[in-house]
């Protein structure tokens, strides 16, 4: 506004929430497999690298936001603390200006991302943060799959749970020992005997395949 881009000169009125991945461990896999449902336009950035990728994803949202600056850091800050995975935080200005790159992108069609419970003094808000407060004890990514359990699907939860642990190149005790903690964890956990039955079973297969190829990099 007026030559300026500065928090002060900021037009009101914003639609797009953007992410800044650069912790060199997320994939791109990774990402695809638990914002799957969402819209998104998934680009790498100008410093990404095979051996560290750096991503930003772009998604729509469900409502037009005009949020002042203080207002907007906590809504971004609402944001970080529900995502089961790391984001840099320091990008949390409405200024802040983003570049495009020229390397690979992908786009993924689905929901737009309801972003009226990360909007600050809300009821909305309130209820969220009471939920992320009474599970301090869950690392994010544990939160994020006991959040989106529910009845009917804790099953595909927790097979999105263990692959996501397989993309993080852990080994398939852990991973077995990690399922079952969740599991665990929730109102109504499934027996133990159907989750080495079926979810575990796509873990070892998923592992296998995945040290397979690391071995044929090698």
């Amino acid at each position: 506004m007026s030559g300026y881009r500065d928090s002060a000169h900021c037009i009101q009125g914003f639609n797009l929430l953007i992410l800044d991945i650069d912790d060199g461990n997320t994939t791109e896999e990774l990402i695809d497999l638990l914002l799957g449902k969402y819209t998104y336009l998934l680009y790498h950035t100008k410093r990404s690298t095979e051996a560290a990728p750096r991503f930003r994803v772009i998604m729509p949202m469900s409502h037009v936001l005009k949020l002042n600056e203080s207002n907007y850091a906590e809504f971004m800050q609402n944001v970080y603390s529900w995502l089961p995975f790391s984001c840099d935080e320091q990008t949390s200005q409405r200024s802040r200006k983003w570049l495009t790159c020229k390397k690979t992108y992908s786009y993924n069609s689905g929901e737009l991302i309801d972003v009226l419970p990360f909007i600050p003094k809300t009821k909305e808000a309130e209820k969220r943060k009471k939920i992320f407060n009474d599970s301090l004890s869950l690392s994010n990514l544990e939160r994020w799959f006991v959040s989106n359990s529910e009845e009917g699907n804790r099953s595909n939860q927790l097979i999105k749970y263990g692959l996501a642990l397989v993309d993080a190149n852990q080994d398939l005790n852990t991973v077995q020992d990690k399922v079952i903690s969740l599991n665990n964890k929730l109102p109504n956990p499934l027996p133990e005997i159907e989750l080495l039955k079926t979810i575990m079973v796509t873990v070892a297969n998923r592992i296998h395949k995945r040290d397979t190829q690391q071995k044929e990099e090698a």
